[in-house]
């Protein structure tokens, strides 16, 4: 386009239309799908934590029921009753060689009796019977090191029977202790200690597959570690959750984890799995980043389609655009070319129409615009003679009609300048001979309404020499005194004020009646109304000021009952006839 930047072109901004949608709908449906991924996939690593968990407490309630089940049938094997009685009552004598030898052969004949049990167990490395002196029997083929147990054999007696577990040594054994009962009476005859090895707990959680960097945890009473997935963790202590944002500290690895509680093993014990926030994230992120690959190169390849679909679009627009322009700086036989039956067809198929229908009749339209126009004004013009010239030879037939003095003579004069003034060919004149005009009317009104009103002027010097319509001001005074001044009893007060500021200014003010908001509406309505017979010099003036300078001259009418009624409009400054106060032609 001529003189036009490319950024100002409809194809751009349609482009710009299409960018602006495609992206904005873009970035949304990558957000909403960043959430509902993150949503899922956080789901998912949830159901792995489930998954696991419950896999994972499924093999330890096994391992834990088989431990139980070894301690039952050692509790109530009648051998272990028999001979941990007599193991109660006698004392071993260094002087008694039958008696020593009878009492080991107690402590033989029970780890005989059990040594089969304890081996068929998996995971189990001895069992060691205590009787109610603190004598020892052992049973197992290892694990012969000293154990420092943290339950007493007080705590275990009141127990009353109940499994306990614990972890000791500094291979982390896994210890189950019970209380041995007489099968008759329910009293005390010693206590149990099923020792099993940490790794095999260790290795029953370690074998489940282990996605999103996933561990496991078998937690005490007191949330120390007794079996992990990772075997550095043994022995510490898990921190405590966060369970308003579901993640916890992972013993391992130190960062933040996401994690899900199993439900309580009936030992009291509880299993802890836990995924990676930090592996979680990356592996979300990898797999948005793809998408967003994905997006920006569909969005890509959709922007160079669409910026060439539009450019063919476009074309014949701007066609039709320079067509225009060439019509509009005069050339009135330049015609759009572009035909087809799509709307833009249509369009240059009708402004080619209208500008043969323009191109006949421009200037035969303009000529007879003008000519109506100064029609109209000369019409409104010559509308006032005959009013006002009836008005005056009234007053002047009753003056001497009623006096019979000399003072006709003086009105007759005023009257003859009045319709000098009014027949003048000159459309515009001075302010200063607009007021003469003036003056020599209102001459005419003081025979006839004698001292009932007087008139101030307040026109300033640098206003008298400009110009204004002719025979303008005339009207909007009889207007005053006929309709706002002759029938009040208080001395009427006439005001003329012309001053010039960036526009020349009037306002004809008076004292009179007045009027209400609804008898102003329907004035002006009157005067906006062609074909009204009422208010003929008001309606006169401002046909001729919209018909001259259109809104421009701010004409208004301002009134109030009994607080008079002022009327002001402005025109532009012109210093010399046919300038403007810029010295510019008009």
């Amino acid at each position: 386009m001529k003189n036009s930047r490319w950024y100002y072109s409809i194809w751009f901004k349609i482009f710009l239309v299409f960018v602006m949608f495609l992206s904005v709908s873009s970035l949304v449906l990558f957000f909403l799908f960043s959430v509902r991924f993150k949503k899922v996939y956080r789901q998912q690593a949830v159901c792995y934590m489930e998954d696991m968990e419950s896999l994972a407490t499924e093999n330890v309630s096994d391992l834990l029921k088989q431990i139980d089940q070894l301690s039952v049938s050692v509790l109530v094997d009648q051998s272990v009753q028999d001979n941990l009685s007599y193991i109660n009552t006698e004392t071993k004598k260094d002087s008694a060689e039958d008696d020593a030898s009878r009492f080991y052969k107690q402590k033989d004949a029970i780890s005989s009796q059990l040594r089969g049990r304890v081996f068929n167990v998996d995971g189990v490395v001895s069992l060691r019977i205590y009787s109610l002196s603190g004598t020892e029997i052992f049973i197992g083929t290892t694990n012969r090191e000293y154990l420092e147990y943290s339950l007493t054999p007080a705590e275990i007696y009141r127990a009353n029977g109940a499994a306990l577990w614990e972890m000791t040594g500094e291979k982390h054994y896994i210890c189950m202790c019970r209380a041995i009962l007489d099968t008759t009476t329910m009293l005390p005859k010693g206590y149990m200690v099923i020792v099993c090895r940490n790794e095999y707990f260790s290795q029953r959680i370690a074998t489940l597959p282990r996605a999103y960097a996933g561990r496991i945890y078998l937690l005490d009473e007191a949330r120390q570690i007794v079996a992990s997935s990772d075997a550095g963790t043994l022995g510490m202590i898990c921190s405590e959750p966060d369970d308003s944002l579901k993640r916890i500290e992972d013993p391992s690895s130190g960062e933040y984890s996401y994690y899900n509680a199993g439900r309580k093993l009936d030992n009291g014990w509880q299993l802890i799995t836990t995924v990676s926030i930090e592996v979680l994230w990356r592996a979300m992120f990898v797999n948005v980043m793809e998408m967003a690959v994905i997006l920006s190169a569909v969005l890509t390849v959709s922007f160079i389609f669409i910026m060439v679909a539009i450019r063919k679009l476009v074309l014949p627009i701007r066609e039709l655009l320079q067509s225009m322009q060439s019509f509009g700086e005069g050339n009135l036989s330049v015609r759009a070319a572009y035909q087809s039956r799509d709307e833009i067809g249509q369009i240059t198929g009708a402004y080619n129409r209208m500008a043969e229908n323009i191109q006949n009749l421009l200037e035969q339209v303009y000529s007879l615009e003008l000519a109506n126009k100064e029609s109209e004004i000369e019409f409104l013009k010559m509308q006032i003679n005959p009013h006002f010239l009836y008005n005056t030879l009234d007053t002047i037939s009753w003056f001497g009609f009623t006096n019979g003095c000399e003072e006709v003579s003086d009105l007759a004069v005023s009257l003859a300048k009045l319709l000098r003034s009014s027949i003048k060919n000159d459309d515009m004149i001075t302010v200063r001979d607009e007021v003469q005009t003036v003056q020599d009317y209102l001459q005419i009104q003081r025979y006839r309404f004698e001292d009932r009103f007087t008139v101030n002027y307040d026109i300033s010097e640098t206003a008298n020499i400009c110009y204004m319509p002719n025979f303008l001001l005339q009207p909007l005074i009889e207007n005053s005194i006929m309709h706002g001044l002759e029938d009040q009893m208080k001395k009427g007060i006439l005001t003329i004020r012309i001053y010039r500021r960036e526009w020349l200014y009037f306002l004809i003010s008076d004292n009179g009646k007045g009027m209400n908001p609804e008898q102003i509406r329907l004035l002006m309505a009157q005067c906006k109304d062609m074909k009204s017979r009422t208010a003929i010099g008001l309606k006169n003036v401002y046909r001729r000021l919209q018909l001259l300078y259109g809104k421009d001259c701010c004409f208004s009418i301002e009134s109030a009952p009994d607080q008079g009624t002022q009327i002001s409009f402005r025109i532009p400054v012109i210093i010399k006839k046919g300038t403007d106060n810029h010295g510019a032609t008009k």
